[in-house]
């Protein structure tokens, strides 16, 4: 008997220990499920954004026919160009305008951005291009930059670009003006110092000077007021479009719209719903740019406006010069760092240039977004911010 009663104490405790051990076996896989329906629940919402973001986003494409057979060789490394324009309407339909026109150079490293602007006023040689449907084509002439776009549509816009710089455009991204409202008002606005008060009929803008939040109708307003400010001429509209991207693109990746998700979403739908881009710029390729772009310290972002000089022939006009202006372009082209001082040519061209400003003579303006927690004084500036501030 006392073998069968140790037999089943030892039965019974190793019943006992079975239990405790099958227990801790069914709460840690319980656990286990737990966290993996989290996770699947979680990575299924997850895809659900990013299907939806990317579903969003409207392709066009850009064939061989449209940029032609004689396009600038691409540099041998990994750096890539897009092109972005910003346009009156999304699709590509005749009677499309574009006040903005833009080319974006990601390094190979991806640890620097220089983002050209091409003033819409330039006088420059328009390369010929075919027609399409609703739209006309363009002939090789002597015309405005931004005509290309009205004449052949973004695919003669790319090709134009191309051909005036020797660049080798990797993609293209038009961005509509009323998802750039949407944008803006997803973030709250955007914080900006206004120099001087601005009054302008024409986009129905009524800023006081001093700091504002732009909402989105305003800040529209104020990227394209252009007759009530300065000269009248796209330059100084170029330079507050550089300006206001770069204090929006600062507070889209915030800590304030990073670690809120609802108001993430609503930028990224706005976002991705405002644009339009080639075939070649998959979802998995946007994925790599937001990527980059998240990983940018302000400071590797460069704004620069392609040089140069008002028309001596033409009133309102502006003409490129050419020797700064292929510097910048060989530079961009080759993926190799260029200081902004290196590609200023200062030397004047004609009475005209002598008695110009620096600004005014179209010398290559860079801005570099800063990182401050106040705007800057200076014992010389008399409005309430200084000039070029950027966000707050």
């Amino acid at each position: 008997m006392s073998w069968l009663y140790q037999e089943r104490h030892v039965s019974s405790g190793w019943f006992n220990k079975l239990r405790a051990t099958e227990s801790r076996f069914r709460g840690r896989r319980w656990l286990f499920w737990s966290l993996t329906i989290i996770f699947l629940a979680e990575a299924a919402t997850a895809y659900g954004v990013y299907a939806k973001l990317t579903g969003n986003v409207r392709h066009i494409e850009v064939t061989r026919e449209d940029l032609g057979n004689a396009r600038p060789s691409k540099a041998p490394t990994a750096a890539l160009n897009i092109l972005v324009v910003g346009s009156d309407q999304r699709d590509g339909s005749a009677g499309g305008r574009t006040d903005t026109i833009m080319l974006v150079h990601l390094s190979a490293k991806r640890n620097d951005t220089a983002v050209i602007s091409f003033p819409r006023d330039s006088l420059v040689q328009l390369p010929a291009c075919r027609s399409q449907e609703g739209l006309p084509g363009q002939r090789r002439h002597r015309g405005m930059i931004n005509a290309s776009f009205s004449f052949g549509g973004i695919g003669c816009t790319w090709k134009t670009i191309e051909t005036l710089t020797g660049i080798h455009i990797d993609h293209f991204v038009k961005v509509d003006f009323t998802g750039f409202t949407e944008m803006v008002d997803a973030i709250g606005g955007v914080d900006l110092c206004i120099p001087v008060a601005i009054r302008d009929k024409y986009v129905q803008l009524d800023l006081p000077a001093g700091w504002q939040t732009l909402q989105g109708e305003e800040a529209l307003g104020y990227v394209r007021a252009r007759y009530s400010l300065g000269d009248g001429s796209d330059i100084g509209r170029i330079q507050r479009q550089q300006i206001f991207i770069a204090a929006m693109a600062k507070k889209a990746i915030s800590a304030e719209t990073l670690s809120n998700p609802f108001r993430l979403f609503r930028f990224l739908d706005a976002a991705t719903k405002s644009v339009t881009v080639d075939s070649g710029l998959t979802p998995g390729v946007m994925r790599e740019l937001a990527l980059t772009a998240r990983g940018l310290s302000a400071g590797q972002i460069h704004f620069v406006t392609t040089p140069w000089r008002y028309s001596a022939a033409y009133s309102g006009r502006v003409e490129w010069r050419q020797g700064p202006a292929k510097k910048l372009f060989r530079l961009i082209a080759a993926d190799q760092p260029f200081p902004g001082s290196t590609v200023n040519d200062t030397t004047p061209r004609s009475k005209t240039d002598t008695t110009l400003s620096a600004r005014a003579a179209g010398m290559a303006a860079s801005i570099t977004v800063p990182h401050r927690s106040e705007p800057p004084t200076t014992p010389h500036s008399s409005g309430p911010c200084a000039p070029g501030w950027i966000g707050r």
